[in-house]
């Protein structure tokens, strides 16, 4: 690859999982004039070189949600775009290059922030919107939970959707701007109910979401709702079912009111 920090693996036809070494996953979806890359990583390396090494059509760069680890690479393109849920200053400041600096030290690598070239336009999309790729259409669901406008995006053509953080190997709940369990459990029941249609891709580890995975945070969010206590992590922050990072099973949160 002309970057080497990101690795790509072609998943579905015209359909690529670009890995950022560990850190988070964007996926760049190919139609027959254009290419949707969804989420930008936390920004360390280049990730347009590896976009242009697949692919020449025009790309255009839309985000599952406002946070640093899929927003901080959007500078190396002109322009991006999100819900407009996540137009909020909390987020900003949760998308920052500050943010995406803390969570590159946090992951424990020695990573270096390249200047961007660009200092993209931010467009906001809503609920109708739709991305025509060319003999592929691209439609969106809001997902209100790990953000309000946490955004799963949906492709009938490959039978795919891309969940970003909204169900995932662990669920965080936790961060300043996330909802309660009582409102992000619809909206993952939702998710959830597509499961035989579609396969789902998230944002973090190798991408791939299986059923059972989907079903077993669903059912881990019920429990809370019905009374299940969980481990106090530090003040006001607790996890369920225990204070271990197991995958599959986790759910972070501020509390179930």
């Amino acid at each position: 690859m002309a970057d080497s920090f990101h690795k790509t693996y072609n998943i579905a036809p015209g359909t690529y999982r670009i890995d950022e070494n560990g850190i988070a996953n964007a996926y760049l979806l190919l139609g027959e004039k254009k290419a949707l890359l969804i989420d930008s990583g936390d920004g360390v390396g280049n990730i347009r070189e590896s976009v242009e090494e697949i692919t020449k059509l025009p790309v255009t760069v839309a985000l599952t949600h406002l946070h640093c680890d899929h927003a901080g690479g959007v500078n190396w393109f002109d322009s991006y775009c999100y819900h407009r849920s996540d137009n909020k200053g909390i987020y900003y400041l949760e998308a920052s290059t500050w943010a995406a600096k803390k969570l590159a030290k946090m992951s424990g690598k020695s990573l270096t922030f390249s200047k961007k070239p660009h200092k993209a336009k931010k467009m906001l999309f809503d609920d109708n919107v739709i991305f025509d790729l060319g003999g592929r259409i691209v439609r969106i669901m809001n997902t209100p939970g790990h953000t309000l406008g946490s955004t799963v995006f949906i492709d009938e053509k490959e039978h795919l959707m891309f969940t970003g953080d909204e169900v995932n190997y662990w669920l965080w709940l936790q961060l300043p701007g996330c909802t309660s369990v009582e409102k992000w459990l619809p909206n993952a029941k939702q998710i959830l109910s597509l499961a035989d249609r579609f396969t789902f891709y998230c944002g973090h580890n190798d991408g791939l979401l299986t059923k059972a995975m989907v079903q077993e945070l669903v059912e881990r969010g019920e429990e809370l709702v019905n009374g299940a206590k969980g481990i106090k992590v530090s003040r006001g922050v607790y996890a369920y079912p225990d204070n271990q990072w197991k995958e599959h099973s986790v759910i972070w949160y501020h509390k179930v009111k």
